[in-house]
């Protein structure tokens, strides 16, 4: 990867070293003297290191050695950086205040270079402290199912150490609830975190280090050294002592005696803390009503008035607190939807444009072609979640701009379906039902193409097989023309046919989309004089119903 930037004598002015595997990876080319030579900022990694196995080695059986990137790497040009530092011999410290008689500790990390490392650093540790009988919980060589059984046969008597835990050794990347189901199997076993592990639901605590954020001084570094050329050592993030509350109480251990600096989890919060705004609010208001009703002995109509602007106020103070309340949890259910939702296609795009532009690799004209369509239809979904957001938005400003004629809503159906025939999945038939030829009404053309739009891809994406039908019908009588798009998909509850239309709400979270299609349909149609709703009396997949002045 960096050879590229080694060329016609030219080499970077510096490289940034963001976490473990590429560190591990640049710090075990003990033999090339270009890269040794070329100023590095190291960061995102713990100080703990170990160099790179060669392909022979079995990674199940892999005991390296580890090394310290602060110290051991005089020969490479450290220019700065920070790390995080595992301190071990504090952990056992602990776990030997809080279990003295405690002579056997199991030691769990995982399948990944991390997992090894930390099992690196502590048997090298290991190996000087003997106050413990070490064992192993060896993520390389066991899963899931066995790291759990074995869990479940430490006695109490004994104490686990977490190092870290995500990946078992069928490669299988574990969520955070894992660590729960070896917590309900064992809940009685001593169990500490040295990385933070864990901690809220299983471990007693620990000492690990301050994960932040260090971008800010990596780069510090990188413009400090690039306009002194002096070098600064590669600094230690802080450490810190961190217990539960909750399974403190659960194994009735105490921190009286604990003469240190710590952070609580899970510690149940003072009423009046909690509370105090309400608390000096209710405060606030009694003094106000009591003053209000001395008042009223003197002036009792006024003080009548007064009163009922104070409940008046009140409601609306109530009705902001809601409102602001609300509309922050829409902010961050936004901001986790579009996050998701953006990087799916703009990993296709990114990932497809990097192997198009890549001499490299050569690539036959159909691959060319392949990969371009898939950047072109990943680029257009992007569109649409952006074009969704700003409409959205114009919506909520009241800027949404209504372009209205007389235009043959049976045309604008038909190029709807047409347009619903690209990417639609085999064995899925777009009908189109209109018993008329032409039918011209009053719209915003494109507004209303967007709405047909919308509904025949929300039905595309919920129909595997089958038949997707847009039915066109009038009724002279109350002046109004009606439009269903029917699939035979999964369908909608009927207790979610409301909450479809409602922001951010999808039914299934794994499918693409960030819920806005609906409202935005929704808002739409009711502009153009209509109302849209979900059929719940249809019954062999979901139908979509919306109607519009004739």
């Amino acid at each position: 990867m960096l050879n590229k930037y080694y060329s016609r004598g030219n080499r970077p002015a510096c490289i940034v070293l963001l976490g473990m595997e590429v560190s591990s990876a640049y710090f075990s080319f003990d033999d090339d003297e270009e890269l040794k030579q070329t100023p590095v900022v190291v960061g995102l990694r713990s100080s703990a290191i170990v160099k790179m196995p060669q392909d022979s080695v079995d990674f199940k059986k892999w005991d390296p050695v580890a090394y310290d990137v602060t110290t051991d790497f005089k020969h490479f040009n450290i220019v700065g950086g920070e790390v995080y530092h595992y301190d071990i011999k504090k952990n056992f410290d602990l776990i030997k205040h809080f279990y003295p008689k405690c002579d056997t500790l199991t030691f769990m990390s995982d399948n990944t270079l991390g997992g090894v490392t930390m099992r690196a650093l502590f048997k090298q540790y290991a190996k000087t402290d003997h106050r413990f009988v070490v064992r192993y919980i060896d993520g390389r060589t066991m899963t899931f199912v066995d790291a759990d059984e074995a869990i479940s046969d430490i006695p109490h008597t004994q104490a686990m150490l977490i190092g870290t835990w995500r990946v078992d050794n069928s490669n299988r990347y574990v969520v955070r609830n894992t660590t729960y189901t070896f917590c309900k199997n064992n809940p009685e076993l001593p169990t500490f975190s040295m990385s933070d592990v864990a901690i809220g639901h299983w471990p007693v605590g620990g000492y690990s280090p301050c994960y932040h954020i260090m971008g800010g001084t990596l780069a510090d570094d990188v413009v400090a050294f690039l306009k002194t050329g002096k070098k600064r050592p590669v600094a230690l993030a802080d450490c810190k002592y961190i217990f539960d509350f909750n399974r403190l109480q659960d194994l009735h251990l105490s921190l009286d005696d604990i003469n240190v600096k710590y952070e609580m989890v899970n510690m149940p919060v003072n009423i009046f803390k909690e509370y105090f705004k309400t608390i000096i609010s209710v405060f606030l208001l009694f003094i106000v009503l009591l003053s209000a009703l001395i008042v009223s002995l003197y002036l009792l109509k006024r003080g009548k008035k007064l009163h009922l602007e104070l409940l008046r106020q009140g409601k609306e103070l109530l009705e902001a607190k809601h409102n602001a309340e609300q509309a922050n949890l829409m902010k961050s259910r936004f901001i986790a939807n579009m996050s998701h939702e953006i990087r799916t296609p703009l990993n296709a795009v990114m990932g497809f444009s990097q192997i198009l532009t890549n001499d490299q690799i050569e690539l036959t004209a159909e691959e060319k072609q392949q990969y371009g369509e898939l950047i072109m239809v990943n680029g257009e979904l992007l569109l649409k979640l952006i074009n969704d957001v700003l409409d959205i938005s114009k919506i909520d400003a009241g800027k949404m701009h209504f372009s209205m004629g007389e235009y043959d809503v049976v045309s604008l159906i038909n190029t709807a379906a047409q347009s619903a025939l690209v990417n639609k999945k085999p064995g899925v038939d777009i009908i189109v039902e209109t018993r008329v030829e032409h039918l011209m009404i009053a719209t915003d053309r494109e507004r209303l193409l967007q709405v047909l739009t919308n509904l025949l891809n929300n039905a595309k994406k919920c129909t595997d097989s089958g038949k997707i039908t847009i039915r066109l019908d009038q009724y002279p009588e109350q002046r109004i023309i009606k439009i269903s798009v029917s699939d035979t998909g999964c369908g909608i509850p009927v207790e979610k046919a409301e909450e479809v239309f409602e922001r951010f709400k999808k039914l299934d979270a794994f499918r693409q989309g960030t819920g806005l299609g609906l409202p935005i349909c929704k808002s739409i149609v009711e502009e153009l004089g209509g109302k849209i709703w979900v059929d719940t009396d249809y019954t062999d997949g979901a139908r979509f119903v919306f109607t519009h002045p004739m």
